[in-house]
């Protein structure tokens, strides 16, 4: 690795000090209490755990004190550091341990020290333009120690030395560093985990009443995680009137479900009910509207004053917009997933430098600020690569200039819409259809299907690999063949029948895996039968269909019939 600098080395340790919780996954999040400096005898320091006293004169800009110092951008008053009192909040039940950080500027560390047994003590320093790491544990936990310093702690560190460009703690409308900057993350912990014991087991006994096909833990626990979030966030001092929210695009209702359970006011809209509706409660379910939301031409209940955009996907851009054309004093959060344009379309990246989905988050950005709102940008701690929310809490204009501000929001949507049209010919906007289209290649007429099979069937068999000389005897597997080769081989019009079909010609061969097989890079070859274990094939789903090689492979079947899983 490259030589580090003391600049990075401080940098690194301003980032450990807040986020110690991303190399031990016990910690739920790291909180600074105190700062206390230093001037006489650091290295004897021994201060006990208990400072209860907030200080804020160097939480928020411990970050650019130390890059300061290591640059000698600070004046020198004799301090020999820092000693930082942390409390780490715990992920399960158990109780908030304390912890103190001691900043070193004449040796150039860092130690963090732990009240608890749980934890190991540890010093990081930095000499001769190197990282060392020392255990200040007892002997016999000193090995586990120095192997998790060496494998977990060290990588991350290391990677921390280089995120120069890491920046303090966000506000509204600036880049973020951590999670969970908008509310009190020792409050959402408390919530969170209280959440999860009162309702995870009933939600899932419902997950399987209603055979969802869905991962109930990633959704139990994701939704569980935002309403925590919502509730955090309603509760603290960015808000002081009664919430009652409307949750667009709400799917399985579950947010819903939470929020109403927990005494807020508020329903769900979807194009579509799920089966989850018809189990929850009446007072849930009464409040769940199977409605099209389009344009600007929907009723919400009048008393509505925060909107919710959950993973809305073709909904996600219009949030902040319906939020602010619904009435001045309208909130908003938006957790934006799949991208989409205005009028429906699959959205269009602006900077290709970017990826889809941070372009995409910028997008949104752009919108809600030029719907007037004060946006405020945070990062969720949820089962989800798709975590950044954004809200719009309050405008920058006033209510004298809200009509103004609406004529500018629907002229700005327009000329989007313009930009970048969906593909229904006399269609302003195009949203989801009431009734979900099955895309796997499974509505297809299945003689269109049959025909298209056997031909790629009989393409790989006559394909034999080179230099394989041929055994009638042996039962043949043909040769292999990538996608577009056997694309180029097959007819437009075989192509044109699962064009729309979601995956196309590779989902109609993983649809058909007892004949084909799909390896790395695209390849595709036959699937020779083998024999099957009663684990695998249960008496129930066995002998339901024909075996297509014994009715079309020219060497028939090469499996008995006792032991093949189709009929012959």
């Amino acid at each position: 690795m490259d030589t580090l600098t003391e600049v990075q080395f401080w940098n690194a340790c301003s980032i450990l000090i807040r986020n110690y919780h991303a190399v031990n996954r016990k910690i739920f999040a790291c909180i600074i209490q105190h700062v206390e400096k230093v001037f006489k005898n650091i290295e004897q320091f021994n201060h006990d755990f208990n400072q209860v006293n907030v200080s804020e004169a160097y939480n928020d800009d411990i970050h650019k004190f130390l890059s300061d110092h290591s640059n000698g951008l600070v004046k020198d008053d004799g301090s020999e550091g820092f000693v930082i009192y942390l409390k780490l909040l715990h992920k399960k039940q158990e109780a908030s341990i304390k912890a103190i950080a001691i900043i070193n500027f004449r040796d150039i560390s860092c130690t963090l020290r732990f009240k608890c047994n749980e934890l190991d003590d540890f010093k990081v320093k930095f000499e001769a333009n190197e990282l060392i790491l020392k255990s200040l544990n007892h002997l016999e936990a000193k090995n586990d120690t120095l192997r998790w310093l060496e494998y977990v702690f060290k990588p991350k560190f290391l990677k921390w030395c280089k995120n120069i460009e890491h920046q303090t703690v966000i506000t509204q409308t600036s880049t973020f560093k951590s999670s969970l900057n908008l509310i009190d993350p020792e409050k959402y912990n408390q919530l969170y985990k209280s959440l999860k014991l009162k309702y995870s087991q009933e939600i899932l006994k419902l997950w399987q009443i209603a055979e969802e096909s869905t991962d109930p833990l990633k959704f139990i626990y994701e939704d569980l995680a935002i309403a925590a979030y919502l509730m955090t966030l309603w509760r603290s001092d960015l808000f002081n009137e009664q919430i009652c929210f409307a949750d667009l695009g709400t799917g399985n209702g579950l947010l819903v479900f939470i929020l109403l359970k927990e005494g807020f006011k508020g329903s769900g809209y979807d194009i579509r009910k799920r089966k989850l509706w018809s189990l929850y409660p009446n007072e849930v379910a009464e409040n769940l509207y199977e409605k099209a939301l389009e344009s600007y031409n929907f009723d919400l209940h009048s008393d509505v004053n925060f909107l919710i955009g959950n993973h809305s996907d073709e909904l996600s851009p219009w949030i902040s917009v319906w939020a602010a054309t619904l009435r001045y004093d309208v909130n908003y959060f938006l957790l934006p997933c799949c991208a989409f344009e205005f009028s429906g379309a699959k959205y269009q990246r602006r900077n290709s430098s970017k990826s889809i989905y941070n372009d995409f988050c910028n997008y949104v950005e752009d919108i809600s600020k030029r719907c007037g709102f004060l946006t405020y940008k945070d990062r969720l701690k949820i089962p989800s690569t798709k975590r950044v929310a954004f809200l719009g809490i309050q405008h920058n204009y006033t209510i004298e200039e809200h009509a103004t501000k609406l004529t500018e929001i629907k002229k700005f949507v327009k000329n989007e819409q313009h930009l970048h049209p969906n593909t229904v010919a006399g269609c302003e906007v195009k949203l989801r259809d009431l009734k979900e289209p099955v895309k796997n290649c499974t509505q297809i007429d299945k003689n269109v299907i049959n025909n298209l099979v056997a031909k790629i069937f009989f393409l790989l068999l006559n394909k034999q690999l080179q230099c394989c000389y041929i055994v009638s005897s042996v039962w043949q597997e043909g040769g292999y063949l990538t996608l577009r080769e056997l694309a180029d081989n097959l007819e437009k019009s075989d192509l044109k029948n699962i064009k729309s079909e979601c995956g196309g010609l590779k989902t109609l061969l993983r649809n058909k895996r007892e004949i084909f097989e799909l390896l790395p890079e695209n390849v595709v070859k036959i699937r020779k039968p083998q024999i099957r274990q009663k684990s695998y094939v249960t008496e129930r789903t066995r002998k339901k269909r024909r075996c297509f090689f014994n009715d079309n492979h020219p060497q028939g079947c090469p499996l008995p019939e006792a032991d093949c899983a189709f009929l012959h």
